[in-house]
C-alpha cells in the first residue's frame, strides 16, 4: 500500500452508514489524509493505552511513528459522527492480503452503543471484496467487550490459551486475491 503513488482503491461497501443502539447514525468510509490529525487525537486521548498488544503505544514519539505507518501501509476506514471521527479499523494487505490483520479502536465515549460491532461487519464485506480468505486479530483474554463484539462479527478463536488469544475470521471472498510480495 505504501509508495510515491498510491492507487485509490474503491469499494462496493464504502462509504456506507451504520447506526449505533440508539438509532444515531454514523458514516463509515475509507481514511483520508485530512483525517490525520482528528485520528491523533483520538489516539492521544484513547484509555488505555499500550494494553492491546502495546496498542495504542503509550510514548507520544512511538504514538505519532505508530499512527503514520498504519495511515501509510495499511487499509484504513473511518467510523465519523458529525464529522468527528469516533472509530478507526485497518487492514494489514501488505504481507498476506489473503488473511490480513485486523484492528479497530473505538474512542471512549462512543463505546458500548454496537458501533464497534456494525464497523467490522463493514470491514468483513470489505475484506470479501478484496479477496480475503480470513482476517486475523490479537485480543486480551482479559477484554471481554472486544471479545464480543469480534464472536458477534464471526471471529473465533483459534491457538493457544494464553493472556493474548489469536482470533480468525473465516470469509467467502468475491474474488481471487492477488498475492502481494511481504515487505516486512
Amino acid at each position: 500500500m505504501s509508495g510515491a503513488v498510491k492507487k485509490k482503491l474503491t469499494f462496493q461497501c464504502l462509504p456506507t452508514q451504520i447506526r449505533d443502539k440508539r438509532g444515531r447514525l454514523y458514516q463509515v468510509r475509507a481514511y483520508e489524509t485530512g483525517d490525520f490529525e482528528d485520528l491523533k487525537q483520538m489516539y492521544d486521548a484513547f484509555d488505555p493505552k499500550g494494553v492491546e498488544c502495546g496498542l495504542p503505544p503509550p510514548d507520544d514519539q512511538v504514538r505519532l511513528k505508530w499512527l503514520h505507518y498504519v495511515v501509510s501501509d495499511l487499509f484504513n476506514v473511518v467510523t465519523t459522527h458529525k464529522n468527528k471521527v469516533v472509530g478507526h479499523c485497518a487492514l494489514d494487505l501488505s504481507c498476506s492480503p489473503s488473511c490480513p490483520e485486523y484492528l479497530i479502536f473505538i474512542r471512549k465515549e462512543f463505546r458500548d452503543r454496537g458501533i464497534g460491532t456494525a464497523f467490522s461487519k463493514v470491514m468483513r464485506e470489505l475484506a470479501e471484496e478484496v479477496g480475503c480468505e480470513k482476517v486475523v486479530l490479537t485480543v486480551r483474554t482479559a477484554n471481554t467487550r472486544a471479545i464480543k463484539v469480534f464472536e458477534k462479527t464471526g471471529f473465533v478463536f483459534c491457538g493457544r490459551i494464553e493472556a493474548e488469544r489469536d482470533m480468525e475470521l473465516p470469509l467467502k471472498p468475491k474474488k481471487r486475491c492477488i498475492p502481494r510480495t511481504c515487505k516486512k
